[in-house]
């Protein structure tokens, strides 16, 4: 099977480090996440909010996405190049210009690019399809989101989550909220920065489950953009960090509960 590809970034040994530990703790548990440091790296460079919940701020001068190209002269030509040029700046340029073009094919080129080998070719239509408010563009996002086929990469489907966090009404948002349960530890970050984002008054319900959970799932980068995104939307009050703080173990996540509890005396002791 074909798979989407990303350009190959260094790797984080420490965040590498910490994912190989947790699975040796949880491998007896059953089922966890999976993490890519690359593809976290090219993620918290697009979208520096997410980065920011893990504590990520040195990528912040990364590589951002590329800018479009100026625009070929008609609609037919940009179509003509999404779909047929052999080079993925000029599909990712074309996908991006796309986005100020309406007529017949466009939401169709846009839809299919999503599903381009390569990964900035369809973060780009993804990105284009936040102006085109047509019921098969969001039909296209959201099998980017729930893959079921298993082909898209991490990065275009928390592009997926970005667009689709951007036109679905209250209503529409179970795809997201399951997102939260994603395999890929990407995705559940992703989803929870929408929630806390867009549905604040939900984020109780959707979230603080990722911080009880005690299977070993969710890996610790993910409880810790969690904590921080809980602490944000402001749903960290004194009854759930009572509940949680003495029994987290992780540190970086008792330091987000002891912050949200402005406890200024002794940190209530691990059972």
């Amino acid at each position: 099977m074909l798979l989407q590809r990303a350009d190959q970034l260094p790797l984080w040994h420490r965040l590498l480090d910490l994912i190989t530990r947790w699975r040796e703790l949880t491998q007896r548990r059953g089922e966890a996440q999976r993490f890519g440091s690359e593809t976290w790296q090219k993620i918290a460079a697009r979208w520096p909010a997410l980065g920011d919940l893990i504590g990520d701020r040195k990528v912040a001068h990364a590589r951002r996405r590329h800018q479009s190209a100026p625009q070929p002269e008609t609609t037919d030509t940009l179509i003509v190049q999404l779909v047929a040029s052999g080079s993925w700046q000029a599909r990712a340029a074309a996908a991006l210009s796309l986005a100020h073009h309406s007529g017949e094919g466009v939401m169709q080129a846009l839809v299919t690019a999503l599903r381009d080998e390569s990964v900035e070719v369809a973060v780009a239509a993804a990105d284009a399809l936040v102006q085109h408010p047509e019921h098969e563009a969001t039909e296209g996002l959201l099998g980017v989101l729930q893959n079921s086929e298993g082909y898209f990469s991490p990065v275009t489907r928390v592009a997926a989550i970005s667009t689709l966090a951007q036109r679905l009404d209250p209503a529409q948002f179970d795809p997201v909220f399951a997102a939260v349960r994603d395999m890929d530890a990407e995705v559940s970050i992703a989803a929870a920065a929408v929630i806390t984002e867009r549905m604040p008054s939900s984020a109780s319900a959707q979230l603080l489950h990722v911080l009880r959970d005690t299977s070993g799932f969710y890996l610790p980068i993910v409880r810790l953009a969690v904590a921080n995104a809980l602490e944000r939307a402001g749903v960290l009050h004194a009854g759930v960090v009572d509940e949680l703080l003495p029994t987290e173990r992780d540190p970086s996540v008792r330091r987000v509960l002891e912050r949200a509890s402005h406890l200024t005396g002794e940190v209530l002791p691990l059972t």
